[in-house]
């Protein structure tokens, strides 16, 4: 008699309003469901009801997608980056001619090498992009640079492996006809050729 009494308890549960709107709320699915299982409400509220728990479960996964992290926070955190990749790598490199715009900060490396941030209004770096003019040696070190930034755990021999995968050593490619991209962790890499700009590289998350 008692098995069946607490069997009897456990089943009631799902025909409870309480039961239906905790679900609702925690789980939407769920919820959904005890709303048409119950049927406690009319059917055009059921319907209504299914609606905005639709989208109130499916709008943060939207919202996750739509949403690209930044590499860094702040300008601050930018250059921390850029000074611990530099002692790691033993570069010479510092940050020159720094100009601030609404949506870039840009800076050189070198003679020939610019450096641009690409940033949002509160000031969160969401891409850096190196051009380079001419195929010098520091096009291939600022590049080096840029990967062990964006990917402190990286050995000198995985930044190796990075811009290997890149095609940057690869003879038989022709950058001035396609672009090549990488993905480490969670750094999207992009390498291409522009006859005017010069060899430009890329970093951002990836989403």
């Amino acid at each position: 008699m008692m098995h069946k009494a607490e069997s009897k308890r456990r089943t009631s549960i799902f025909k409870t309003a309480w039961f239906m709107w905790f679900w609702l709320i925690i789980f939407p699915p769920l919820g959904v469901f005890l709303i048409w299982k119950q049927g406690r409400l009319t059917k055009k509220k059921r319907t209504i009801a299914t609606v905005i728990a639709g989208v109130y479960f499916v709008s943060p996964m939207i919202i996750g997608k739509a949403t690209t992290l930044p590499l860094y926070n702040n300008q601050e955190e930018f250059i921390e980056a850029f000074n611990k990749a530099v002692k790691k790598l033993d570069f010479s490199y510092s940050l020159e001619n720094t100009k601030k715009e609404e949506e870039t900060i840009t800076s050189k490396l070198g003679k020939d090498i610019t450096l641009i941030e690409n940033i949002d209004e509160k000031g969160a770096v969401h891409e850096l992009i190196m051009v380079g003019q001419g195929e010098g040696m520091d096009i291939i070190l600022s590049m080096g640079l840029l990967i062990g930034m964006t990917n402190p755990d990286l050995s000198q021999n995985d930044i190796g492996a990075v811009l290997k995968d890149l095609r940057l050593f690869d003879e038989s490619y022709d950058y001035q006809k396609n672009e090549t991209t990488v993905e480490k962790d969670t750094i999207r890499y992009n390498l291409k050729y522009d006859e005017a700009a010069g060899v430009i590289f890329s970093a951002s998350k990836v989403k």
